[in-house]
């Protein structure tokens, strides 16, 4: 109990002089720092502080003030108005951090779920932004080994959704994934990179093949931009696969 109000925003002594409130009702200053076993100034100085977050309130008894807890019901609506004024400086901070924050972002994944990981972020970006998927270094035989449920569900959502993706694989290549999603086009084996490299919106996903398989995700459309005109001069490059 006393954790959960320190993350409301009390301190260890505040939280003490609420709980005594609590327990004891209304009680006068002194009487309270008896009561909390804290000393006298501390309890003041704590009190001080309960009023101004609205945890207590007081009534005058003749000349003494006599201070009792506020209802733990009403905590909900302390709750609220912090929320509301944290809500007012939003805007302003989510504009600060977007003016200050490195223009690129870089995610790194490993292990058994890499492949799915990747192709679900694509689906999305590609669900939200438009445009077609452009990879290469692409051995369909590769992928099949390593993850043949994730390939399988990529390809038919990609038809499903209507979306296209470009592909450069390799002139000694021999799985292929037929259908209107897929264009394929070959590259000597000798300029073909084995690390696959997917490029989609603002983002260039890389797989590294091995043990433990790794991902690395960039967001930068600046990234994007300059791995697409590279990827269009070797698709200019390639040649058509014969089928």
């Amino acid at each position: 109990m006393r954790l959960v109000l320190k993350k409301l925003g009390l301190t260890a002594n505040e939280v003490e002089i609420y709980l005594t409130l609590i327990s004891v009702g209304e009680i006068t200053a002194y009487k309270l720092a008896g009561k909390s076993g804290l000393h006298r100034q501390v309890c003041y100085d704590a009190l001080e502080r309960l009023l101004e977050k609205g945890f207590v309130s007081y009534v005058l008894i003749g000349k003494t003030k006599h201070f009792k807890a506020m209802d733990p019901e009403k905590i909900h609506d302390y709750l609220d108005e912090k929320k509301l004024e944290f809500d007012s400086v939003l805007p302003k901070l989510k504009e600060m951090y977007l003016k200050d924050h490195d223009e690129t972002q870089v995610e790194v994944i490993k292990g058994k779920l890499v492949l799915r990981n990747i192709y679900t972020d694509i689906f999305k970006t590609l669900s939200s932004c438009g445009g077609q998927l452009c990879a290469m270094g692409i051995d369909e035989e590769l992928f099949l080994d390593f993850d043949p449920i994730a390939i399988k569900q990529h390809i038919a959502k990609m038809q499903r959704a209507g979306f296209v993706e470009k592909l450069l694989s390799r002139e000694s290549a021999v799985t292929f994934f037929e259908g209107k999603q897929s264009k394929y086009k070959l590259l000597p084996d000798n300029l073909f990179n084995p690390n696959p490299t997917h490029i989609y919106g603002d983002k260039v996903a890389l797989i590294l093949w091995g043990q433990p398989m790794h991902g690395i995700v960039m967001h930068s459309k600046a990234v994007a931009d300059a791995y697409r005109k590279y990827f269009e001069i070797l698709w200019s490059m390639a040649k058509a696969r014969k089928k």
